[in-house]
């Protein structure tokens, strides 16, 4: 209906008012589309920068930083010169900082690879990276220099803006958005144009107020820092005493086939559906009462879960019956079953799957079992403490949001959620 009465009224030589005419697209002219001589036909490419904020006046981003810089300037360097190495891997999502963990020769980099220095901000270009937040600022450099993936965009600083500010404007979900909106090519070749990147208009507070920003946002990371050290490296652990009896895996546990159950015939329902990593699904029959432990048996072979519920463990699990419920606490099992390394046991046929006569061979422990509660219930304090980091880290993210939004003129909606 809108596109008729545009055409009927350009047809007409009538003026076309797009916020009278245009609810549901973008009118947009076609020299717009011809810019780069890319003729992208996306229509939220074209849609205006929500920009809410007068606080600040906004300055494309090409206009407060070089894009990057030229590799002319490494011509002091003789060509055996030590250089930090970065690929993709080492640049981390949602995270200012990385460690370049890799040295190269100046000479067996500087043609093939893009180049950065220390503060430069390095944006990955391409999908899934951009979409996934990889981004963050160089910095310990050997020789102060590094060399990278060719999909990255190096943003060096002008005396205007902090390397710390320009992060996180490009980091804003504003920025991101638009930048996916953006992205050219196809299938998994997508990037982000470096005309976008260039043009993209940011809020350009005085530096005093970056800075007092930046400060602000870097108390909240190392407490988010602290948090995810935390979660990161917990990992429930039971320290066996010598003299607890140590019984084969098959002796304290039968490994039962899970049932086939097609996705399409998962009903919505109560109980969880489990495939060999995890939930898969909702179903409204159980197959096996909770607490539960299913174990992957293809596909992610070796793979531990629990569930506290009744459950459906489908055909590419087992799930686990315990022969003396009496003297096996099923969580202690549990904790114990994920330091097994199950997903090592054993390859059929080339395929990954776990062969459960194997796993029958692994040995576990079976203290008395007013100790084994007492051990889980330790586990289960310290995985409280461990929610409590998740959950902190949650909260002191969305406060750097709020700090960075306050600039754009949207702090409340995304300190709020929304």
């Amino acid at each position: 209906a809108e596109l008729g009465e545009y055409l009927g009224r350009l047809r007409a030589g009538e003026a076309v008012d797009d916020s009278q005419v245009v609810k549901h697209g973008l009118i947009v002219g076609k020299e717009r589309v011809a810019e780069g001589g890319e003729y992208n036909l996306s229509g939220e490419r074209y849609r205006e920068n929500p920009r809410i904020s007068a606080a600040f006046p906004f300055f494309p981003i090409g206009q407060i930083c070089t894009v990057n810089p030229r590799k002319s300037e490494l011509s002091k360097f003789p060509a055996d010169t030590e250089v930090s190495f970065v690929p993709m891997a080492d640049l981390k999502e949602n995270q200012i900082a990385f460690v370049a963990k890799e040295d190269r020769v100046l000479g067996e980099v500087g043609a093939s690879y893009t180049y950065f220095a220390n503060n430069d901000v390095l944006l990955a270009k391409v999908t899934p990276c951009f979409e996934n937040g990889k981004a963050g600022i160089a910095r310990n450099l050997k020789s102060g220099i590094g060399f990278g993936s060719s999909e990255f965009y190096v943003l060096r600083s002008s005396e205007r803006v902090l390397p710390e500010w320009l992060y996180f404007c490009v980091t804003h979900p504003l920025f991101r958005q638009s930048g996916i909106n953006n992205m050219t090519g196809t299938g998994g070749l997508q990037r982000v144009p470096r005309n976008f990147i260039e043009n993209y208009e940011v809020p350009l507070p005085t530096l005093e107020v970056q800075r007092e920003i930046v400060a602000e946002i870097e108390g909240y990371q190392r407490v988010i820092d602290g948090a995810r050290t935390v979660v990161e490296n917990y990992r429930p652990y039971i320290a066996v005493d010598p003299e607890w009896p140590m019984v084969a895996l098959g002796d304290a546990i039968s490994l039962e086939y899970g049932k086939p159950l097609k996705a399409e015939n998962r009903i919505e329902g109560p109980y969880p559906v489990y495939g060999s990593n995890g939930i898969v699904g909702y179903h409204n029959e159980c197959l096996i009462e909770g607490p539960a432990i299913i174990v992957g048996r293809k596909g992610s072979a070796g793979a531990v879960n629990f569930c506290e519920t009744p459950c459906y463990p489908i055909d590419t699990t087992f799930f686990v019956r315990i022969r003396e419920r009496q003297y096996l606490d099923v969580r202690f099992c549990y904790y114990q079953m994920l330091d097994l390394e199950l997903d090592k046991v054993n390859v059929q046929s080339g395929v990954p799957g776990l062969n459960r006569n194997d796993a029958y061979l692994k040995t576990i422990a079976v203290p008395p079992l007013e100790t084994q509660q007492a051990i889980v219930a330790e586990i289960e304090a310290e995985q409280a403490l461990v929610d409590g980091s998740r959950e902190l880290i949650e909260r002191f993210e969305k406060k750097i949001r709020y700090a960075v939004g306050r600039v754009w003129g949207e702090g409340e909606a995304i300190y709020r959620g929304s």
